[in-house]
């Protein structure tokens, strides 16, 4: 009897994790570099090939960014476009994991990051990111890896005194964001020309901005 009590209140609970998330649907394209959204917020995606399932947690952030291509993880990205992300949130950084399925991106071809940290001053603009990066080196002569470690450093800093815009990379992918904020640096400039300068991601964004500043 204590074991089927047990049970019960186990799996009562995760349901009541699983509640506490809500799942949103996106239609989006790939592009000759990119992921564009189409349409966000789909109520119905039985005739939709390229869903983007947006996971939310009760704070209305976002912890997980999915394409998928006719119900699963697209299986053919680009060597540097995660299909995956996963978000973490601290009270002072953003942490944000790219993925291809369930390995982590590496830089040996792509020199893509696997990992970035995003840190929030108290006003809630990133100061600083921190990205690190994975490799591997299986079959590579020692030229080759010392020619990788040369030009690909396993970590890379930016600050907001560089002049340069600092933003959540997958951010502009995400509805939801960060209870709708999108976090930048404090003297970030919005640059249309930009590849996420179209619609609907660009009013998402500004809407995202003006969230950020209040």
């Amino acid at each position: 009897m204590k074991h089927l009590i047990f049970n019960l209140f186990f799996v009562l609970q995760i349901g009541m994790v699983n509640v506490q998330d809500q799942i949103l649907f996106h239609s989006y394209t790939p592009t000759a570099s990119s992921w564009d959204i189409l349409e966000w917020n789909l109520q119905d995606t039985a005739r939709v090939s390229w869903v983007l399932k947006e996971t939310v947690d009760d704070k209305g952030r976002v912890t997980q960014l999915e394409f998928l291509k006719d119900g699963e993880l697209i299986k053919d990205p680009l060597c540097y476009l995660a299909n995956r992300i996963v978000y973490e949130y601290q009270a002072d950084r953003i942490i944000e994991k790219l993925y291809h399925f369930d390995t982590e991106m590496l830089s040996t071809e792509c020199e893509a990051r696997f990992s970035t940290t995003y840190f929030l001053n108290e006003q809630g603009f990133i100061t600083r990111t921190e990205s690190l990066a994975k490799f591997d080196f299986t079959d590579l002569s020692p030229e080759e890896i010392a020619g990788i470690s040369e030009f690909i450093p396993e970590k890379v800093i930016q600050t907001d005194s560089l002049g340069i815009n600092l933003q959540v990379e997958y951010f502009y992918h995400s509805f939801t964001k960060m209870n709708g904020a999108y976090p930048t640096n404090e003297n970030f400039i919005f640059d249309d020309a930009y590849y996420y300068g179209d619609e609907p991601e660009k009013q998402s964004i500004l809407k995202g901005l003006v969230l950020s500043k209040d």
